[in-house]
């Protein structure tokens, strides 16, 4: 037993003093690396500034909630008028924290008019107040260049019949945000809470 001891620490000992030939390293022929570290190598990533805290597709951005809110400004004008009434202050300022919340988005002001007066005068007014509409987001610190302008006249009349009311609804700026995808889907983490 002695000697079974003896030669299994002497074959211990003389096994630690062996040295192999170091493993030859292997040749990196691609750029592996992944400077936003999502996961998805600089080759393939489509996008470079990925937060943290996305759940990423396959090209290496971020996924998107879809989110059931209004994103659209309405404002409604007196005959023949492209003055902003005071009455859509609040509307204004919402979709300029909208816009300055989303950098990526832009809005789309589309001028309507009524039927009454001739085409060419109904495309000039429904530009005019477009442009209204923009001057007050300019005012509350949105780029213009996120702002486009669309004057359509009397071409898209909610409706079509000639009474005051009808009239009213036709008179019109809708401002339609484009370039929204939604908030970002966060990836789980041991943090995370369950919703209760």
């Amino acid at each position: 037993m002695k000697y079974v001891l003896l030669l299994s620490s002497f074959l211990a000992i003389s096994g630690c003093s062996i040295s192999a030939d170091e493993p030859p390293l292997a040749e990196q022929r691609s750029d592996l690396l992944d400077d936003d570290s999502d996961g998805v190598i600089n080759a393939r990533d489509l996008c470079d500034d990925t937060p943290g805290v996305a759940i990423i597709d396959n090209d290496g951005c971020p996924t998107y909630l879809l989110l059931e809110s209004d994103n659209s400004l309405r404002i409604q004008f007196a005959n023949d008028s492209a003055n902003v009434e005071p009455a859509y202050r609040e509307a204004l300022d919402k979709m300029a924290g909208f816009l300055k919340l989303y950098p990526e988005t832009f809005l789309e002001l589309q001028g309507h008019t009524s039927s009454l007066g001739s085409d060419d005068y109904n495309r000039n007014l429904s530009v005019q107040r477009a442009k209204a509409v923009q001057a007050q987001l300019i005012e509350r610190g949105v780029p213009v260049d996120r702002l486009t302008i669309v004057g359509l006249g009397e071409g898209d009349l909610m409706l079509a019949d000639n009474t005051e009311t009808t009239q009213l609804v036709n008179r019109r700026v809708v401002g339609r945000v484009k370039g929204f995808k939604g908030e970002i889907k966060e990836a789980w983490t041991i943090f995370t809470q369950r919703e209760q």
